[in-house]
């Protein structure tokens, strides 16, 4: 499969538009540089996001490691305004989604992503 940008931006604003109470999605280097993102919001800055997922995303793997538990698929940070979900394309990449507001459905969230995730990983299994 062949994605160029606009593709993984339409298919981050699909997403984004099935998941109640979504927000923003993103694909991201494990280096915290974005690939693609999109929001619906204009004064969310989600290149933090991106950044702050990379870190949290390598410190979950170091743990695993340690734990010899396998390798890492996914997490989930929340606060009171807002729930993160992550999920590894592979082992230099990884999609989010970002929720906010009472109605959040985590589920089809969780779900949403590791359809991403497996539709992407062909694509960024090479340079994008």
């Amino acid at each position: 499969m062949d994605l160029d940008q606009n593709t993984i931006e339409a298919k981050l604003n699909e997403v984004t538009s099935k998941v109640l109470g979504c927000i923003a999605a993103g694909v991201v280097g494990t280096d915290g540089i974005p690939i693609s993102e999109f929001k619906k919001l204009e004064d969310l800055d989600i290149s933090v996001a991106s950044a702050e997922l990379a870190s949290i995303i390598a410190e979950s793997k170091r743990i695993l490691k340690d734990l010899q538990s396998g390798i890492f698929e996914e997490s989930i940070t929340r606060s009171e305004e807002l729930t993160i979900v992550a999920r590894s394309i592979n082992a230099e990449y990884f999609v989010y989604l970002i929720m906010k507001g009472s109605l959040q459905n985590l589920g089809l969230a969780r779900l949403e992503l590791k359809r991403l995730g497996e539709e992407f990983k062909e694509a960024f299994s090479s340079e994008v």
